[in-house]
């Protein structure tokens, strides 16, 4: 006799919740990590005002529990494969949990670093990243977004700060069609901050800088950039293109480098020479167009000991981005171009650091295009490492995405 299948016996099974039926290669996708069900594999739609349905398969058995995207190509963010509730009581264990995980990890000399980090800490949709005495928390889905005083709260009770603000003014709102909006929770109205990055002292207006006021996701490789830098080339001259706030470019300068660094925002570079300023050290910064003053230094004759790249995503995101194969195509070729000309101004036995922000370049599509790049430069590399985000950015390892960051650091030979 054929026996049906029945429930696990840990699964909840929350009364009230709309179902939702997906075809079983979405429930293959949740059960080996992927924690996204896209609206193709969607066959009947709730309520539009429903925050957290029950997903099922075909024959109505329950598979997990998720927040509901009423709109765009993504339907529903995994919130638990054991049919927990999305309550108060859950969200801040969960949040707890992701502060409590970064504890050992983390120096405790360190004041910047992120607390969660969206599905890689069971949290979709959310990200918080504290500065100093202030976090900025971002929101990408509604059901987080609707709960932005909540969490406010409970961050004041699990971490020391004096305020809350809220970054939601980003491209990836435009995922669930929600506003693009900033502002205060708690505290206010004081916008600067002042912290450490890999050693240095740093500002920012963590309601007009970029993210969430700055990359904290690239601290770690700013450190290790500017060792690595010292302990090869020292004393030599370094190039930090996109250098933003001067992150590499500060850190290299307080290991002992020469250090040119553009941007070509102005506004940014200003950031940046106060921010040398308070780390006491000397940086030449330029406005510039970091395509443009590579040639420019190329046709120069131009060399240098070390070359920083890490350009914003040129391969964006989103559904205005219209990412097709003529965009990703044109993305790389903008890529190789960096790297070609920054192989040709480096000296023998200089070093490249070379960065992509993008989660749509992928770690195969990135290697290609750097192949390609050492091929037509005529320099043959030797790969060092190969990092990504800081270890307060983990990777779920059944989002390829998470895996966004990649900064590698390769020695040229001759």
């Amino acid at each position: 006799m054929n026996q049906q299948p029945s429930e696990s016996p840990t699964l909840l099974s929350p009364r009230g919740l709309p179902q939702v039926p997906i075809v079983p290669r979405a429930v293959q996708r949740l059960k080996a990590g992927l924690p996204l069900i896209l609206r193709a594999d969607v066959t009947a739609e709730p309520p539009i005002d429903t925050e957290l349905v029950q997903l099922c398969d075909l024959r109505g058995q329950a598979i997990a529990t998720a927040l509901w995207v009423a709109q765009g190509p993504l339907a529903a963010r995994l919130w638990s494969m054991q049919g927990e509730p999305f309550s108060d009581v859950v969200l801040a264990r969960r949040l707890a949990a992701a502060l409590e995980r970064r504890r050992p990890l983390l120096s405790g000399e360190r004041d910047a670093f992120r607390i969660v980090h969206g599905e890689a800490d069971l949290l979709p949709g959310l990200f918080v990243d504290r500065y100093a005495d202030a976090a900025v928390i971002q929101t990408a889905t509604r059901a987080m977004d609707r709960r932005r005083p909540l969490l406010a709260d409970l961050l004041g009770q699990i971490v020391p700060i004096d305020r809350v603000l809220y970054r939601d003014d980003g491209s990836a709102r435009d995922m669930e069609s929600l506003p693009r909006e900033k502002g205060f929770l708690r505290g206010g109205p004081l916008r600067r901050v002042r912290f450490h990055d890999a050693g240095s002292l740093m500002e920012v207006d963590l309601l007009s800088d970029r993210k969430t006021g700055s990359f904290l996701d690239q601290q770690d490789n700013h450190a290790e950039v500017a060792s690595w830098a010292q302990s090869l080339c020292p004393g030599g001259q370094a190039l930090d293109t996109f250098t933003y706030h001067g992150g590499f470019a500060l850190a290299m300068a307080r290991a002992g480098l020469g250090v040119i660094a553009c941007d070509e925002d102005p506004q940014a570079i200003a950031r940046a020479r106060h921010n040398a300023e308070l780390s006491r050290v000397t940086v030449d910064f330029h406005v510039h167009n970091a395509f443009d003053l590579l040639r420019s230094y190329e046709a120069e004759g131009r060399r240098f000991d070390v070359v920083v790249l890490d350009p914003p995503a040129l391969a964006k995101r989103g559904r205005t981005a219209g990412l097709g194969a003529a965009a990703m195509a044109q993305a790389m070729r903008a890529y190789k171009e960096l790297n070609l000309r920054a192989l040709r101004i480096l000296r023998p036995g200089g070093l490249l650091a070379t960065c992509s922000c993008s989660g749509r370049v992928s770690v195969d599509d990135f290697s290609t295009m750097l192949r390609g790049a050492a091929q037509d430069a005529g320099r043959p590399l030797q790969l060092l490492w190969r990092r990504g985000a800081g270890i307060d950015h983990p990777v779920l390892w059944g989002l390829p995405e998470s895996e966004y960051l990649k900064c590698w650091l390769f020695r040229v030979l001759a």
